[in-house]
């Protein structure tokens, strides 16, 4: 086969084969490719990362008070009172004192006694329960907690039901439960940083 028909014969079998890739051998024959699987943008380009990829840090999100109405989120990034350290330090003096639950001071507490003792002390009038201590203030992120603000936690069910007393460098003071006395914990261990709930500023 001279050159010029086997040209005209590879050009002609392109026009007439449609968009799909041919081969052609070294006699002139054109074979049909298949169809590569179709390819869109979406799967060649990745998408360009969400902001939520960027910056998985959730916005705050208020714990609401009791009633149905929602505290005032902003958060002053130091405290505005002296009520904090004082707070801390009488705190402190109440470690090794036992649990009882229902117990607000000055022998033996529960959680949010422990809590409502150290702030009525300090002239500040705080709920009994926990649940409704989550209402006073204003909410703090974990990352701008400053001694004095209160740390909340959901132990077990769907609602806040403990509180402690942030000390600093990751530590809390609380009353946890029956048979353990008042004591630090830290929120860098992981079961009470899984149960961790939300901070806030009284005072």
């Amino acid at each position: 086969m001279n050159r010029p028909i086997g040209v005209l014969i590879i050009l002609g079998g392109m026009l007439l084969g449609g968009c799909s890739p041919k081969r052609v051998t070294t006699t002139g024959v054109v074979i049909k490719e298949p169809a590569p699987a179709d390819v869109t943008v979406a799967d060649s380009i990745p998408e360009k990362p969400s902001q939520a990829t960027i910056n998985p840090l959730p916005e705050p999100r208020p714990i609401a008070k009791s009633g149905g109405s929602t505290a005032v989120s902003s958060v002053p990034k130091k405290s505005t009172t002296a009520l904090g350290p004082r707070a801390v330090e009488l705190a402190k003096d109440q470690l090794g004192k036992p649990y009882q639950w229902g117990a607000a001071g000055p022998d033996k507490f529960d959680c949010s006694g422990l809590v409502q003792y150290v702030y009525s002390n300090l002239g500040v009038q705080l709920p009994r329960v926990s649940g409704q201590q989550a209402g006073a203030g204003v909410h703090v992120d974990r990352e701008d907690l400053l001694p004095g603000d209160l740390v909340f936690f959901r132990l077990s069910g769907t609602r806040i039901d403990h509180v402690g007393i942030y000390v600093g460098r990751g530590k809390f003071v609380h009353a946890p439960r029956k048979h353990s006395p008042v004591r630090f914990d830290s929120l860098n261990n992981a079961w009470w940083r899984r149960k961790f709930k939300g901070g806030r500023r009284v005072g």
